[in-house]
């Protein structure tokens, strides 16, 4: 069965040409790849990455367990994060992470991860994730949210729980790009939020041809 992004009825709105991935079907451009280049280098853009896999992890163990997905995952801090090309973990406190993967990779992580020592769950359903990249990003995100997010103060590999635009959201920051995970349900709401306040920064949607998923720090 093919797989659906939320934003499925966001696509159905632009020339949107899709592409199978993993079975997921998501978005490869917005009907005009050029123009999405243009914006990624000199404005910014926003990426729908809800395929890939996400998985969290709670209890007193969670961390033994981050351990069995990426080498060194135990040792970081809360808020900060651990991550290579295919996926990134999280730690969102003591006891919680959130580990983010390459579309179908989820399926082997969650066999090498001991489900008697903490409390494991795919979310890669029920959770949608939006990109910002672009040299004006933080525009945006200052447009819509109170936080102080600039980039001397929250550096590339923070973990920010908080929310924008009223909805709850975990922002993983890397060196060029802002993942925003949040609820499945809201994420057309959310789209159309940051779509509104970025339309004078040069925001324009773009597809995983434009910006690729890569959770390393530096990219």
């Amino acid at each position: 069965m093919i797989k659906t992004s939320p934003l499925s009825g966001i696509y159905r709105n632009h020339p949107v040409k899709l592409t199978e991935f993993s079975g997921w079907q998501i978005a490869d451009n917005f009907g005009n790849a050029e123009r999405e280049l243009i914006h990624l280098s000199q404005g910014s853009v926003l990426a729908d990455w809800s395929h890939i896999g996400k998985i969290s992890l709670s209890g007193s163990d969670a961390a033994k367990a981050a351990e069995q997905t990426i080498t060194g995952a135990s040792k970081i801090e809360p808020l900060r994060s651990l991550s290579n090309q295919n996926m990134a973990a999280l730690r969102l406190t003591r006891n919680d992470y959130l580990i983010l993967c390459q579309s179908g990779m989820e399926t082997d992580l969650l066999e090498k991860i001991d489900h008697k020592i903490t409390t494991v769950i795919d979310q890669t359903g029920a959770l949608g994730c939006l990109v910002l990249g672009g040299p004006r990003r933080d525009e945006v995100l200052q447009r819509s949210t109170a936080m102080d997010l600039r980039r001397d103060r929250v550096i590339a590999g923070s973990v920010i729980q908080s929310s924008i635009h009223t909805v709850s959201m975990t922002l993983y920051r890397t060196k060029h790009f802002d993942i925003i995970i949040h609820p499945r349900n809201l994420s057309e709401s959310l789209y159309d939020a940051l779509m509104d306040v970025g339309i004078g920064v040069g925001l324009v949607p773009c597809g995983i041809s434009t910006v690729p998923v890569s959770f390393e720090e530096g990219k």
